[in-house]
């Protein structure tokens, strides 16, 4: 348990032996909090390590480590790093007996080690700490997944502070892509976005409330500054060689070397290539003529969440695009998130303000844009701004003209007080053909956010999750992602494919892949089984039977039959396997059979 949910137990009277805990331990609990906001450090301090002994009387080798884990991110809060580093350590030793050494569960705990190390400038013990953490990235996600690459780029930045040249170099070549293995569909036309000279492009029209820093360069063009509302459209490359779900990113020593050109970059790495900011009324012009062009009169409005810069959302909402194979019109909504780790009271007072501000931008997409279905997405602390966005919007209409204005409402990870998101969902339903929540009992910041708060947050599941009429909950706990457990809804290919079936057919959990109602009743609550649905191939199968039909059987046949490389043929096979049990399942005719 960890602190924050213990003393809001206490503040709503729940008798303490319902915790189990004695009454010492309570109140070291309590003196902790008390000590805490009167920034008695020393006192508070030794009100936590009052606690520590008396759990571990207790034997709770999970709560302690909880309770350790609290520990030092208070102390590091306050500076106190040699404190927070002894309380990790002791976590971390309880975090291995329990989920042993290899689980890469333990990689959140290492890199807040890993932080404090390189903060003090002891860059042995971080370069051990991080080449453990590497370790257990490559085991789990491969070499070249976002995660791994991030921590070669710590390495790397490690290794330039130091002078070691070797280990400069060393770095550089493990972070060099792959040579690009070609899996491209067959015939002209089967994806909506096509490769040329090694890339596509993917074009996203977007609003936002963040100021121009009057920088021409694209990654720079909006900072984190709060401005009026901008209008615009941005260009993001997506590689030849780019694999669903994963968001292949320029290590930060790239930015730093002049021996590769541009045209290469867009070879290798999801890249935002041009932004374009435009008056309002030109804005509505090329949308419309962007959506009248369109195989599909289809929006989707992606809202970012928090530690986003504009263009970590612009990167995020093309591969989105491009990996659901949307045949419509990606757009982004941007707050003025500062994009830092320890600016999360910051994002929250910014993304506070921004919802009203994307009420407006919502008012002239539905008004004016001439899409005949506009889906909504919003991911962690954005989901706060799709809210206030749609409540404002909303309200300044009639009770009987809110009714299916939306098509897919997507809450994913909300980093919202689950009390709030409850009464908010209950007036948004009516006004979107499904309202989806995607939550995970295994997503760190979702946890971090709610000992922060000491109140649960509606991206929480397992027990906590909500069971609301007209909300399909679904339970992504399985769905292995990003270290943090937070980016599952677009880091697993599994889990694409789930948001792929409801743009493309709005089908209904019962009819989607992996779907488990842990109740057998008639709630609204799902469990998704990563383990049934995953790999890039049921995403392939997926796109394959949305532009062929009942003639995606044969395409896929007859591209077995002229592959020649035994890995590419297994994948078609797989592919085919898939495509199968799709069409199975939603009682399509199989089709022909290429001989």
């Amino acid at each position: 348990m960890r602190i924050s949910a213990l003393l809001l137990a206490i503040l709503l009277c729940v008798p303490e032996l319902v915790f189990g805990q004695s009454a010492d331990l309570v109140k070291a609990y309590k003196d902790f909090e008390s000590a805490k906001s009167q920034h008695k450090v020393a006192d508070a301090l030794k009100a936590g390590n009052d606690a520590v002994r008396l759990t571990e009387k207790s034997g709770d080798g999970a709560q302690l480590a909880e309770l350790l884990r609290d520990l030092g991110d208070y102390a590091a809060q306050e500076n106190k790093d040699p404190e927070a580093l002894g309380y990790y350590d002791r976590a971390l030793a309880l975090q291995q007996d329990q989920l042993g050494i290899a689980n890469p569960d333990l990689v959140p705990l290492l890199t807040l080690m890993a932080n404090l190390q390189l903060k003090g400038q002891h860059y042995g013990e971080a370069e051990t700490l991080l080449n453990r953490i590497l370790s257990l990235e490559r085991a789990a996600y491969g070499d070249h997944h976002p995660n791994t690459l991030a921590t070669l780029g710590r390495l790397h930045d490690l290794y330039l502070a130091t002078h070691d040249a070797a280990g400069v170099a060393r770095v550089e070549a493990q972070m060099r892509p792959p040579v690009a293995t070609e899996r491209s569909l067959p015939g002209p036309g089967n994806r909506r976005y096509q490769q040329k000279d090694g890339f596509a492009t993917v074009r996203v029209f977007y609003g936002t409330n963040r100021a121009v820093t009057g920088s021409q360069k694209a990654e720079e063009f909006y900072g984190g500054a709060r401005g009026d509302l901008n209008y615009g459209y941005l260009d993001v490359t997506i590689p030849k060689t780019h694999v669903e779900a994963d968001l292949e990113t320029q290590p930060r020593w790239l930015e730093y070397t002049l021996s590769t050109s541009q045209a290469e970059l867009r070879t290798r790495y999801v890249l935002l290539d041009k932004v374009v900011q435009l008056p309002r009324d030109e804005f509505v012009r090329q949308l419309r003529e962007q959506i009248g062009t369109a195989p599909s009169k289809d929006v989707f409005i992606f809202v970012h969440g928090f530690n986003n810069t504009f263009q970590d959302a612009a990167r995020r909402v093309a591969q989105l695009a491009y990996d659901l194979d949307f045949d419509g019109t990606p757009m982004l909504y941007s707050w003025p998130s500062q994009g830092s780790t320890t600016a999360y009271s910051v994002d929250e007072a910014s993304v506070q303000i921004s919802g009203r501000r994307m009420a407006d931008f919502l008012e002239t997409v539905v008004a004016q844009s001439g899409a005949q279905r506009i889906h909504l997405i919003a991911h962690s602390m954005g989901n706060r701004a799709l809210i206030e966005a749609m409540q404002t919007y909303l309200a300044k209409r009639a009770p009987e003209n809110r009714q299916h204005i939306f098509g897919q409402l997507v809450f994913t990870a909300p980093d919202v007080d689950r009390d709030y998101f409850m009464d908010a969902v209950g007036d948004l339903n009516a006004a979107a053909q499904r309202t989806t929540l995607y939550a995970s009992d295994t997503d760190y910041a979702i946890r971090s956010s709610q000992f922060f708060h000491g109140a649960p947050r509606a991206g929480s599941a397992g027990g906590a999750i909500l069971n609301v009429s007209g909300l399909d909950s679904i339970d992504m706990s399985s769905v292995p992602a990003d270290s943090l457990g937070h980016s599952y809804f677009a880091a697993n290919a599994g889990a694409l494919y789930d948001m792929f079936r409801l743009l493309w057919r709005s089908d209904p959990p019962p009819r989607r892949c992996g779907m488990i109602n842990p109740k057998a009743d008639a709630s609204s609550v799902w469990r998704f089984d990563a383990e049934h649905c995953k790999g890039d191939e049921i995403l392939e199968a997926g796109v394959m039977l949305k532009r062929y039909g009942d003639l995606a059987k044969n395409r896929v046949v007859a591209n077995i039959a002229e592959i020649t490389d035994p890995t590419q043929q297994q994948q078609w096979k797989l592919i085919l396997t898939n495509l199968e049990g799709i069409q199975r399942t939603l009682g399509l005719p199989a089709g022909p059979t290429a001989q």
